[in-house]
């Protein structure tokens, strides 16, 4: 099982995160069969806002005739270059276990009629998924699919310092749906300390091994024993929930402890259990539902009302989410950050803090777990 993701601080104006500004798409870039990449320029023609390395912009798209929708995409290129920034979506088709519904709205109404010149709006950059700058320690990018998008903008900035050498993995299908693999290759050309494997689940019959990728199959332990030299590395995993939490297995059988693993999901990740270093057992009030719940005693007291118990609030936790996961309970939740609102829970007494403002605010008495801590005392719906 997993932890909660390692969050690296990055120096973010709240200002700045929470402005939508309008963008125009100066370049439509078909980077694959599925993938498609837009470099954008702000519209009143100033320069984009610095970002860190693994960091996404919130875009807000209106229809015609529909309803407003929200979708965060990881910026994807050089986060050295001011002059514009890049976003690249993947056409998400119908959940393979239910073919019946719709492919995803926003990333084919992006690829279908989005065209250089329109205009897009969106707020950020942010997100806590970014580089550790300040470490000194070799790095290895492990990338499933489109995950390779906020890894690839790790890879251009430890390149651009060219200090810390550097291990690029990215798993994929075939060439066909593939994207980056000459970037890659180009930047691993310029720049000594990094190190490029591609690997394709099925490699097409036009796929050339040592030319168009280097291994077929899955991340195995047995390859990163074969890959990787031994050393105490920092990795950042990206893409969807089953690669993550294979990858995730795999470095824990060879011994690579959470705070060196940071990782991002591409995708739902509710089917993942987060686990974290739970609070003493003897700090624990666990009566037997239904009976009543104690809300006396200390001040930094969460009482969990709908499971029966109560904890302190360690001051390590990121969220109340992080918290109630700490504890053994399983939220619901999607994005993480603000975004979606799947965390959304009942206030039944006290307050809340925002340390990550959420994209819409929540109704009154409910707040976003995922990005809040208690003000003191405080009870939930949980």
């Amino acid at each position: 099982m997993l932890p909660p993701p390692r969050r690296n601080s990055a120096t973010m104006n709240s200002l700045d995160k929470t402005v939508w500004r309008s963008y125009r798409v100066a370049r439509k870039i078909v980077e694959s069969s599925v993938i498609a990449s837009f470099e954008l320029v702000p519209t009143d023609g100033s320069i984009v806002l610095p970002y860190e390395p693994g960091q996404f912009l919130t875009f807000r798209i209106t229809p015609e005739d529909e309803r407003s929708e929200t979708r965060h995409y990881s910026l994807s290129g050089d986060p050295a270059d001011s002059t514009h920034y890049r976003v690249s979506v993947k056409r998400e088709p119908a959940p393979a276990n239910r073919p019946d519904l719709a492919p995803g709205r926003m990333s084919r109404l992006l690829h279908d009629q989005i065209r250089v010149g329109d205009e897009l709006i969106a707020r950020g950059p942010e997100g806590k998924f970014v580089l550790d700058r300040p470490s000194s320690r070799p790095v290895v990018l492990l990338a499933g699919g489109i995950g390779a998008t906020p890894l690839l903008a790790m890879a251009h900035s430890l390149c651009a310092e060219g200090i810390r050498k550097t291990w690029f993995i990215h798993g994929c299908d075939n060439r066909e749906v593939q994207a980056f693999g000459s970037e890659l290759r180009a930047l691993a050309a310029r720049h000594d300390n990094l190190n490029v494997h591609v690997l394709y689940r099925v490699a097409g019959v036009n796929d050339v091994p040592g030319v168009h990728h280097d291994s077929e199959g899955l991340v195995t332990r047995a390859l990163l024993q074969r890959l990787l030299p031994l050393d105490d590395y920092d990795f950042y995993l990206c893409g969807p929930t089953p690669f993550i939490q294979n990858v995730y297995d795999i470095l824990g059988s060879l011994g690579v402890q959470d705070n060196r693993i940071a990782y991002e999901f591409f995708g739902p990740a509710t089917l993942v259990k987060q686990t974290r270093t739970p609070v003493p057992e003897q700090a624990i009030v666990r009566p037997q539902y239904p009976q009543s719940v104690d809300t006396t005693g200390a001040d930094n007291l969460v009482v969990f009302a709908k499971s029966g118990f109560s904890a302190p609030w360690t001051a390590d936790c990121d969220s109340m989410l992080e918290f109630a996961e700490g504890q053994g309970l399983e939220p619901s939740f999607s994005c993480r950050v603000g975004i979606c609102n799947t965390c959304s829970c009942e206030i039944l007494e006290g307050e809340v803090e925002y340390h990550m403002e959420p994209l819409n605010p929540p109704a009154e008495n409910m707040a976003l777990l995922c990005c809040c801590r208690p003000r003191g005392r405080v009870s939930v719906a949980l």
